[in-house]
């Protein structure tokens, strides 16, 4: 798709360069940071990595493939159905995206992709020059980090509303491909710590999910960064996202600023880095993102997904998701064999299997039921798009989220509902106000989606069904109303069907292997889909 470079757009103020601002970058370049603290993170880091080697020679769990393979998925997460992602970090301050209607948008990989200048025919053709006529051909990627206050962000706020909602747990971006931490982190000074906001919105999230009765995660950029440091014979080097090590350039400054170079990315950092973060806040989730080019067995991965299963154990129940790495060679070769369209290591390894709107569906079958989650939101942004505050087209209706929500529900799977925050931590009006009808239709129609587990015929055009998971009851959601619903589970003879929620049986009648029930004329013509209780 082509882009008319004199349409591309003016952001509202709030999305482009402040008035007479100097772009400012962490203070110390990154030869000066490499000989200054280089060697003592290091020294602390395998100070760390023993400690966790020790806790994971001891554990239950080993760190390897069959150790990880050993834990279960708790009950509580089955039960959850529903999760809030609070997608956010540097790139929204920029909150933009090009925009192709029916396509899903990336506003967080803005900093990696506003730099490139693409050929004319290319989707993201006019990306550079958007960047260009909103901050200037002198702001550069890591300008933004001085702009990241989170003047706005209000976590005990954003508890409440997502308890109200009806989430049961809340899992904010840790760190994003860039390598920008929201806390306050010892093994960098890329974080919201020591530059930006100086404020450690992990603590503050972590204690407000604590207060309203939330399980707390945590996402994690596990494998890889779009760019590294890293010491090779004492010379710095720059380790590029995929592993290739160039030469440093100029650009790293503000590409990496306030990284410290290592010897060894994995264990000098990226693995005392993210078991530190369970030391100090506990989460009941990790949420990898690292399925893209790394080994889990040579990422780190094992390593702290042990850490946190053996630290947590006898103590209280947790649970990673399934994107920790490629698999092995070996095993992938096995698994190709056999047919297996392969994404990293989703559907295979975890404790919860992932699905990011529609990429890996068609391996989750739910006659073959393992826990999972699909990771999407009320529009088809990963991150703010200031766009969707001007464009409602952009962002489903009530009624479309409660019929996507129940497709995932009815195939057994949990919701972990994308929340966009603002640059500085505010939450749009368009989707508080999508969360709040969330919320509504869920207290009335809960009973039908907690603790419920897969029934047979999953999710059809109509109708989602699912039970409650010791059998008392099934339920049908009832998408698409009329004056008589068909039913296409077995329905016991003498089962009684009502609304859910109400004590009037409905009449009903049977043909063939089908149900057919009448409802009354209010659900007839029902704005939102909703829910029939049948008790055999």
């Amino acid at each position: 798709m082509d882009t008319d470079l004199a349409e591309i757009p003016l952001a509202p103020e709030k999305y482009r360069r402040p008035e007479n601002y100097t772009p400012v970058l962490y203070p110390r370049d990154l030869h000066q940071i490499a000989k200054e603290e280089s060697a003592k993170m290091m020294r602390r880091a395998a100070k760390h990595v023993k400690k966790v080697q020790k806790v994971n020679a001891e554990g239950k769990y080993p760190a390897n493939g069959y150790g990880i393979d050993q834990h279960k998925c708790p009950e509580w997460f089955i039960d959850a159905k529903l999760g809030m992602f609070i997608d956010w970090g540097i790139y929204s301050v920029a909150s933009y995206y090009p925009y192709i209607k029916g396509e899903r948008l990336y506003p967080d990989w803005y900093e990696n992709r506003a730099y490139i200048n693409y050929r004319k025919g290319h989707s993201l053709y006019g990306f550079h020059e958007y960047h260009v006529k909103n901050w200037g051909e002198d702001f550069k990627r890591d300008h933004f980090i001085d702009l990241f206050r989170g003047t706005d962000f209000d976590a005990p706020k954003l508890a409440q509303l997502f308890k109200e909602c009806g989430a049961k747990y809340v899992i904010p971006y840790a760190k994003h491909h860039s390598g920008f931490c929201t806390w306050n982190s010892s093994y960098t000074f890329r974080d919201s710590w020591d530059q930006g906001a100086h404020r450690d919105f992990m603590r503050e999230m972590a204690d407000a999910c604590k207060a309203e009765d939330l399980k707390f995660g945590v996402y994690n950029s596990q494998a890889d960064e779009w760019e590294y440091p890293v010491l090779v014979n004492n010379e710095l080097k720059i380790k590029m996202w995929g592993g290739r090590v160039v030469d440093y350039t100029p650009d790293m400054e503000w590409k990496a600023s306030g990284k410290v170079a290592v010897n060894d990315f994995v264990y000098d950092y990226i693995v005392p880095q993210m078991t530190e973060f369970i030391d100090k806040y506990d989460p009941d989730i990790l949420w990898y993102d690292a399925d893209w080019s790394t080994y889990a067995s040579e990422n780190g991965s094992y390593d702290i997904t042990a850490y946190l299963y053996n630290t947590a154990e006898g103590r209280k129940e947790v649970c990673t998701n399934d994107r920790l790495g490629r698999l092995d060679p070996s095993e992938e070769a096995i698994l190709r064999r056999l047919g297996v369209n392969l994404i990293g290591s989703r559907t295979i390894r975890g404790d919860f299997y992932t699905d990011e709107w529609g990429d890996t569906a068609e391996n989750i079958d739910p006659a073959k039921w393992h826990p999972w989650e699909s990771c999407s939101g009320i529009s088809m942004s990963y991150g703010n798009h200031w766009m969707e505050e001007f464009n409602p087209s952009m962002v489903m209706t009530d009624k479309e989220f409660i019929v996507h929500f129940m497709d995932i529900v009815s195939r057994g799977g949990n919701l972990l509902l994308l929340v966009n925050l603002d640059g500085q931590g505010a939450l749009p009006k368009i989707q508080e106000e999508r969360i709040h009808s969330i919320g509504k239709w869920l207290e009335r129609w809960g009973e039908g989606i907690y603790a419920s587990r897969i029934l047979a015929p999953f999710s059809t055009p109509d109708v989602d069904y699912t039970k409650a998971k010791d059998d008392s009851a099934f339920y049908a959601t009832v998408k698409n109303p009329s004056a008589t619903v068909t039913l296409e589970c077995k329905v016991p003879e003498g089962a009684t069907v009502t609304i859910l929620g109400e004590n009037t049986p409905l009449t009903y009648t049977r043909s063939g292997d089908n149900t057919l029930v009448k409802v009354p004329s209010e659900y007839a013509v029902a704005a939102l889909p909703y829910i029939l209780k049948i008790v055999p």
